[in-house]
C-alpha cells in the first residue's frame, strides 16, 4: 500500500470516528481501543478494495457497505442510520 492510502485511511478513520461519536443513532459506538481497530482494518480493506482516493469517499464506502463488525452480536449487523440511508436511497 502506498503512503497516500496509508494516509487516506488514518484521515477516514478520525472522520468516521468523529462523525461516530457524535450520532445519537450509533449508540454502540463509543470509541475504545478495540473498536478504533475494527474501523481501522474495515476501512484499510475497503480501502484497498476501491482504490480510495479520499478520506471522505472511504467513509462513504463504509456506510454504504452497510455493515461492520462492530455492531452487537444480537443485531443483523446492518448499520441503519440517517447517512447510511441517503447514501443507499
Amino acid at each position: 500500500m502506498t503512503p497516500e492510502l496509508a494516509n487516506c485511511v488514518l484521515e477516514g478513520l478520525l472522520l468516521l470516528h468523529e462523525e461516530l461519536s457524535q450520532d445519537p443513532e450509533s449508540p454502540w459506538y463509543v470509541g475504545t481501543p478495540d473498536q478504533t481497530q475494527v474501523l481501522h482494518d474495515e476501512l484499510w480493506i475497503l480501502a484497498g478494495e476501491l482504490y480510495a482516493r479520499s478520506s471522505a469517499a472511504l467513509v462513504d464506502a463504509w456506510y454504504r457497505a452497510g455493515r461492520s463488525s462492530l455492531l452487537p452480536v444480537n443485531c443483523t449487523g446492518e448499520l441503519f442510520s440517517s447517512r447510511h440511508l441517503q447514501l443507499v436511497g
